[in-house]
């Protein structure tokens, strides 16, 4: 009994058991109680639901709007409409990368591309 579990431990880990992909990145913008110059503030977040570390993460943002200042370190545009989250930076296992904007309606952000660092 414990050889088959070894084995079966040893399988997962050789086919790469516990890989990231983008499906693992889980984006959530819920409404604050403010309003910025008469739009009403959102906090999206990144979250990382994968055991390993991801980076480079870019998510579609064509159409952005916002009358709120963003950190460009945790939100940037970049090239082909898309934007960086968290300067390229990874964002560790189960970790959230989170940031403010204020327009209306909420924008839908779609993850792009990361690179996993497992």
């Amino acid at each position: 009994m414990a050889s088959t579990l070894l084995i079966f431990l040893f399988t997962l880990l050789i086919k790469g058991y516990g890989q990231c992909e983008l499906k693992d990145i889980t984006v959530g913008t819920e409404r604050t109680s403010r309003q910025i110059e008469g739009k009403q503030e959102w906090n999206v977040s990144f979250i990382n639901t994968c055991k390993c570390p991801q980076q480079g993460l870019t998510v579609s943002c064509n159409g952005f709007q916002t009358v709120e200042k963003v950190d460009p370190n945790i939100f940037a545009p970049v090239a082909n409409n898309n934007c960086i989250v968290n300067g390229a930076q990874p964002i560790a296992p189960f970790a959230t990368v989170q940031f403010l904007y204020a327009w209306d309606p909420p924008f839908i952000f779609v993850p792009v591309s990361s690179q996993v660092n497992c």
